[in-house]
């Protein structure tokens, strides 16, 4: 499950990467350049990760009072790394409240892309960025395309009201255009 999961977004991201790589900037001339190019596949990597952040928060900080976050403090308390990790991605869909998956994120995110991409002069911060916004939007399109009302579950969780599909889709296009 976690192999499976992870390679569905680090495909994803590497054919992003190697899109804007292609269409943006062209083949390092000098070795700082290349670096430079290095630092936003890197970065592209780390921002993938960072998204799962909230997944510790969750168990943490905001609900560690569950069962399923008892569950997890206890395989980290006894260094069963593994097991942690797979218990929290098995049973991710029990984390509907977490804090960087939602559609208020995602429409405060977008100033902070657009920010890193045309302020940051190295290539490791828009990576980031952009390996964050990636991770986010294939897991809303994932959700999009094979279970719209789970998707409505964890990405309007902070909205009082029922979002209904069309408006969903409607978000989800813009959240993908911006």
């Amino acid at each position: 499950m976690l192999r499976k999961l992870g390679i569905a977004h680090l495909k994803v991201l590497l054919i992003y990467l190697a899109a804007v790589t292609i269409l943006r900037w062209e083949f390092p001339g000098s070795f700082r350049a290349f670096f430079d190019l290095v630092g936003l596949w890197v970065g592209g990597v780390i921002g993938l990760g960072l998204l799962g952040l909230d997944r510790i928060l969750y168990v943490y900080v905001i609900r560690p009072h569950e069962q399923l976050s008892q569950q997890v403090q206890e395989k980290v308390r006894t260094q069963h790394w593994k097991e942690a990790l797979e218990t929290l991605l098995a049973r991710r869909k029990e984390q509907y409240h977490l804090a960087f998956r939602n559609g208020i994120f995602a429409l405060v995110y977008i100033p902070v892309v657009f920010f890193a991409v045309t302020s940051s002069s190295g290539l490791f911060g828009k990576g980031v960025a952009l390996g964050v916004m990636v991770h986010l939007l294939s897991d809303i399109w994932r959700d999009q395309l094979t279970n719209p009302k789970e998707l409505n579950s964890w990405l309007f969780w902070m909205v009082s009201r029922e979002v209904t599909l069309e408006a969903q889709k409607v978000f989800v296009w813009i959240l993908t255009a911006a």
